[in-house]
């Protein structure tokens, strides 16, 4: 067995606050002085082994994941406000979940989703186009997570909401985020929160996004013959394989509300990321505008789904600033991984932020460089030394649904717009349930 150092309990406590507040610093620190992979106690006194090693993501992950399940972290403080579903179950419900909503997301179905999502981001690029027209200061964090709030509420529920409804259910999503990470972060102080009220909030906040969603959904089932093709179709038509029959409307809102959560706040902040990028590396910018420049009328299956230089950007962008930048897990037996002992209840936490960042795995990855994604270099990519998705059985049900959107929103972004000269700044990290950056991506846009 490999001797894995240890963080000493007084370093971890005293660096408590600092981790609350941002913890990928922390965790860098902490590699450099232990290793890649370190024992420590995090909030609460709770061993975990952290690391930033692939073998051991692919292991858990992937090769041996039976031995592995979502944390109590994870499934229980989101869970008791979005719902059970396929973000927050383990075992043979998850498993049960997957298998009924996997068919909705091959690339087949994708097709009328694509053509819903491709009008929405040209709607979207129209508005912001006017608005750049009389201010050309945006804010592009804003921007993004309007834009793809919007892709998701249409993916999901067509004709069957408008905007303001969807600005109102994001506002509370994002209400909620707040309240779980300080839930997860210092759980020490629950207590403090029932006191105050601060949970009672949450859950107010809670209730009412599931109640706006459920009228939605009502509606949807007073009709009759009508299809959609959307999302919401493919939740209320799925149907079990053991016994034929479809999810109870408690199962329906609960997905419903996982598909909202997991669906846009991950591939706005990647937007966000990625347009700062390109701002900061003018070269990078210039030859996707070529390329962006060649295209022209509606986008196909074919031509969305065809790795291309805009597909590079989005992945280079997902290993340098990924969205879930942390993973964690809960061993259900003893194992061992590459020579590290793993006791039955330890927690595993999979720095995803640190494995696309390792000078180990990745030459100059503090470089953005989408080249590293050239077809003829990916072959070179070490296995779970990039995984913004996730990996094996739990990997995201809507990665190609999440890549198309990004596409197809970088080529209506740059067929509109010219981005500013370059800062040189390189904005502070805000890792909450999702890498957020610390303040907001602010530039003015230039109309082609």
């Amino acid at each position: 067995m490999r001797v894995i150092k240890t963080v000493p309990r007084w370093e971890a406590f005293k660096r408590a606050l600092s981790f609350v507040a941002n913890p990928i610093p922390v965790i860098d620190e902490a590699i450099a002085k232990y290793g890649e992979t370190y024992y420590t106690r995090i909030i609460g006194g709770v061993k975990i082994i952290m690391s930033r090693e692939p073998k051991i993501a692919q292991h858990v992950l992937q090769k041996g994941n039976k031995k592995y399940q979502k944390s109590e972290l994870q499934t229980e403080s989101l869970g008791k406000y979005v719902g059970l579903g396929l973000l927050t179950a383990n075992g043979d419900y998850w498993l049960r979940q997957r298998r009924l909503i996997q068919p909705g997301f091959h690339k087949a179905k994708l097709v009328s989703l694509v053509e819903i999502m491709d009008k929405e981001i040209k709607l979207f690029m129209s508005e912001l186009e006017e608005r750049v027209k009389k201010d050309p200061t945006v804010d592009v964090n804003t921007a993004m997570m309007e834009l793809t709030l919007r892709v998701v509420s249409k993916s999901l529920f067509s004709t069957s909401i408008d905007n303001e409804r969807i600005l109102e259910i994001g506002l509370a999503i994002n209400g909620l985020q707040q309240h779980i990470i300080k839930e997860v972060r210092l759980p020490w102080l629950n207590w403090y929160r029932n006191l105050t009220g601060k949970t009672r909030e949450a859950k107010k906040i809670a209730e009412k996004t599931r109640s706006m969603l459920q009228e939605v959904i009502d509606s949807r089932l007073a009709e009759s013959g009508t299809e959609y093709n959307d999302l919401l179709d493919m939740l209320l038509n799925s149907k079990y394989e053991d016994n034929g029959e479809s999810m109870n409307s408690t199962q329906v809102l609960d997905e419903a509300i996982i598909l909202y959560v997991a669906g846009y706040e991950t591939t706005a902040n990647t937007l966000a990321w990625a347009i700062h990028a390109l701002r900061e590396y003018p070269e990078v910018a210039a030859k996707l505008e070529n390329q962006v420049g060649q295209l022209s009328g509606e986008f196909t299956m074919e031509q969305l789904m065809k790795p291309d230089y805009n597909s590079q950007v989005i992945e280079e962008t997902m290993r340098k600033y990924p969205a879930a930048w942390i993973l964690d897990r809960v061993a259900l037996e003893d194992d061992e991984i590459d020579g590290v002992e793993i006791k039955k209840g330890d927690l595993i936490g999979l720095y995803v932020f640190g494995s696309h960042r390792n000078p180990n795995t990745w030459k100059d990855p503090e470089n953005f460089d989408p080249d590293r994604f050239e077809p003829s270099r990916r072959k070179e990519i070490e296995s779970y030394a990039f995984y913004p998705f996730g990996g094996g059985p739990r990997m995201c049900i809507g990665y190609h649904f999440a890549m198309i959107e990004m596409k197809v929103a970088l080529i209506e972004f740059f067929q509109r717009f010219k981005l500013p000269a370059r800062t040189g700044v390189e904005p502070d990290y805000h890792p909450l349930i999702t890498l957020k950056p610390a303040s907001n991506i602010v530039m003015d846009l230039e109309l082609r």
